[in-house]
This record gives structure tokens, sequence and C-alpha cells, in this order.
């Protein structure tokens, strides 16, 4: 009775991950006086206070060092709305702050084991793969298919048709074609490590597939490269567990020195030649100049920003910034940038160097630590806003679990090491009269008793 409690009780905790998840992909828009309201933010509007309230009373585990970087991001980010723009300002700090700590202590509270982590993973792959055909006729007809249907009942985004080399750039359900490149990048390596731990090889190629189609029907640039590196990053990890870590960190060192030594043979950076693997070659000019303008205002409003006013750009220039740490920078200051990129680097670190996992767990967490980095990769090529930016949120708290993982059941000797106990095992089927032997490791612990002297009172032979 209890084991079947406390499946009900996890399986309720996943509702809210699942309406968040499908939510993000609902384009409707609530107008709620002054407010605009969508979907995924009244899913985050009724879970955000039961879920730091769970976290504060210690169920979601141990406080970590990124919870409070997050909160302090998040409360920074609304602070400098606050300080530049007055009571102006207090609806956009509202959604600031939803979408920043919902998302996070969301994935913080609901995602709490492998199970919860897989189930979040297999929502995505669903909502990609309903996407798909309606981004495929959007693709090859311009016609706005998930827009239009969703538009039906209640108010959706505006259209933005685009075209790029001979196609329509596949909008789905997002503001922006970019954006839905960057939600379908994001669950690349989440799908084929997660979904296809212990299937077939063919079955998570074709799943996987599937979404780094759908990420290409965007017809962006930034997201079909991180769908690159994360194959890339993928390999890298086999190739690690095949032949060992240290061969792996030489070879990273040797095509480090590669990249810098064509770098410097060229004589441009190396940022500047990843800078051209774009569609469109103005775009590259553009943001070259989005870069250099931009870092220029960062350095004349370093500590708060510019906020929701204009900033540091020629006339002529557009205003959108086309880089999400870049424009963190620009719109809230130098101390914004530094807690959102300190959160991102904490929990790579940590989860990275946690230690004792089983097979399951490190699939888990190569397929987290993977995402998160093509995610980052990613947001220099785009401001992530809206949905995509509180998936962003969600996924960077969807994997602190790990470092909560007992591993105090692990054997402490790896499993391919030749041990004592494994050939007395093979001497006692070999010969049954034999006396049964005791193990290394209890071996170790009778040549230790020998050398202080005797068994305590407690293990003295009858």
């Amino acid at each position: 009775m209890t084991a079947k409690v406390e499946r009900e009780k996890i399986s309720l905790n996943r509702w809210p991950v699942i309406l968040f998840v499908v939510a993000i992909a609902v384009p409707w828009i609530f107008p709620i006086g002054p407010l605009r309201m969508s979907s995924y933010r009244i899913v985050l509007l009724f879970s955000v206070v039961p879920c730091i309230f769970h976290w504060l009373r210690g169920y979601s585990g141990q406080i970590r060092v990124v919870d409070i970087l997050i909160i302090l991001f998040a409360f920074w980010r609304g602070l400098s709305l606050v300080v530049l723009h007055g009571a102006e300002a207090i609806q956009s700090t509202g959604v600031s702050l939803l979408e920043t700590l919902g998302a996070y202590f969301l994935a913080r509270c609901c995602v709490r084991n492998a199970d919860d982590f897989q189930a979040f993973v297999k929502v995505l792959f669903v909502l990609v793969a309903a996407l798909l055909p309606l981004a495929l006729l959007e693709t090859v007809t311009g016609w706005k298919a998930t827009l239009r249907i969703f538009g039906v009942l209640l108010p959706t985004y505006p259209e933005e048709p685009m075209g790029r080399a001979g196609f329509w750039r596949a909008q789905g359900p997002f503001e922006h074609p970019i954006l839905f490149g960057v939600v379908c990048n994001a669950g690349f390596a989440l799908v084929f490590l997660v979904l296809g731990f212990g299937r077939p090889l063919l079955e998570k190629c074709c799943k996987a597939g599937a979404i780094a189609f759908a990420a290409a029907l965007s017809l962006s640039a930034g997201p079909i490269l991180g769908v690159a590196l994360q194959c890339l990053l993928i390999a890298w990890k086999r190739l690690a567990d095949a032949i060992g870590l240290q061969l792996v960190w030489l070879m990273t060192i040797i095509f480090s020195a590669m990249a810098l030594a064509f770098s410097w043979i060229t004589g441009r950076p190396l940022v500047e030649l990843i800078g051209r693997f774009t569609f469109d070659p103005m775009s590259y000019w553009s943001r070259n100049l989005i870069w250099e303008y931009g870092w220029s205002s960062v350095s004349n409003h370093s500590l708060f920003g510019t906020g929701l006013g204009r900033w540091d750009r020629p006339h002529w220039m557009a205003a959108s910034i086309d880089n999400f740490w870049l424009c963190t920078a620009v719109t809230h200051g130098l101390p914004a940038l530094v807690l959102i990129v300190g959160s991102v680097a904490v929990c790579l670190v940590a989860v990275g160097l946690k230690r004792g996992l089983d097979e399951r767990h490190r699939a888990c967490r190569s397929a987290y630590l993977i995402s998160i980095v093509s995610c980052s990769a990613v947001g220099q090529t785009v401001h992530l806003w809206d949905g995509p930016f509180a998936l962003f949120l969600f996924l960077l708290g969807s994997g602190i679990w790990l470092l909560d993982v007992d591993t105090s059941g692990a054997h402490p000797y790896p499993q391919n090491r030749r041990s004592r106990s494994g050939y007395s095992n093979r001497r006692q089927a070999a010969n049954p009269k034999a006396a049964p032997s005791r193990g290394y490791t209890e071996g170790r612990v009778t040549r230790q008793v020998r050398r202080d002297g005797g068994l305590p009172d407690a293990a003295q032979p009858p």
C-alpha cells in the first residue's frame, strides 16, 4: 500500500511539468487588463509559490549554490527595471520574476529522480513530434498552420512570414522561427541519451533525427549548429567511455590548439570564423555590429543596463540583439550577466563532477550537460524570451537532482578489475569441498585485525 501511494505521489508531481511543457507550445494570449498572460505563465503563476515553499522546507534536497544564484539573478533583473523605470516597470518585473523563479523551481521540485527526468524528456519529444508535421507544412507552403489552428479560439502571436533558401521558415507556436529551432535543439541529446537509454541504436537515431529535422525547419544557423555540436559531444562521450577520460582530454587540447593555430594563421578571431556559418552573409555583419555597439552600451551602463529604454547604438541600427548573453548585460547590467553565467557554470561543474552514478544516471547527466552546453552556445546567436527562456531556466533546474543521488551503495571497486573474491569463487566452483572464500574485502579486514592483535569481543568466534 505504501509503495502504491508513493507511486501515485510521484505521478502527481509530474503533472505540473507536463502542463508547463505543453503550455509552452500553446500560443494563446490572454489579455487580463494591461497584462498579457501566456499559457505557460498561467501554469507558473499557480505553481511558483508552492514550489518555493516546497524548496524552503527541504523537500527538494538541500539548498544549492545555484539556487541562490538564480534567486539573485531574478532579483537583479527586477531591481534594474524598477531603478530605471520606477512604477511603470512593475508589470515587467512581475513577469520577469515569474518566468525566472517559476520555471527554475518547478524543475527543482518536480524533477527529483531519473523517472521524473525521463518523463520530462518524453513530453518534450512528443510535443516536438506533434509539431513536426505542421512545421513541415509551414516550410513548404508558408501557411502558419499552428498559429492558424490555435487562433480559431483565442488570439495568438502575430505571424512572421520569412523565407530563406527557397523555403519558408517554420515559426511553429512561437513568436519567431528561431525560437522554434531553439526549443527543438534543446531536446536532441535528451531524447538520444535519456529516451534512448537501453534502446536499439536505430530507434534512438530515428527519435533524435526527428528532433534534428524539426530544428532544421526553422532554417536558422544557431539551432542547426547546436544540433551538430550535440552530435560531436555525444561522439566525444562515447569516445571517453571507450578509451578513457585522460586521452579524451589530451585530444581536446590537441583540437583546441589546432583551432587556435588556424585562427592565428588566418589572422581572424575564432569567434569571427564561427560566426561565418550563417545562411545570410548580411546576418554575419549585423551580428558584428551588435557585438561592437552592444558592449559599448554595457560599458556606459554597466550596473543596471538600459532596461526597456533605448540602448546605445546608431539611429539606423535595429533594436534587436541576437545574443542572449549580450542582451542580458545590455538590458540589466553586468551583475545580471555574471549571475546567470555563474549559475550555468556551477551547474555544469557540480553535476559534471558527481561521482558514483550508475549507468542510467550517467546517461541522464551526459544528456543534461550536453543540452545545457548546446543551449548556451545557441544563446550566442539568438536572444531567448517568452517560452524558450522559461524552458532554458527549467532545463537548468531539471538536473540538480543528480547531486542528491545516493551513491553509498555503489561498489568501491571497478567491475572490470580482477579481485580475489572472483578468483576464490571460481576456485570454490571448481572444488566444492574447498572452504568458501570470504572475499577480498573481508580478507583485508582479517589482515588488519591480525596487525592490530586480535578480534574485538563482539567478533570473537564461538
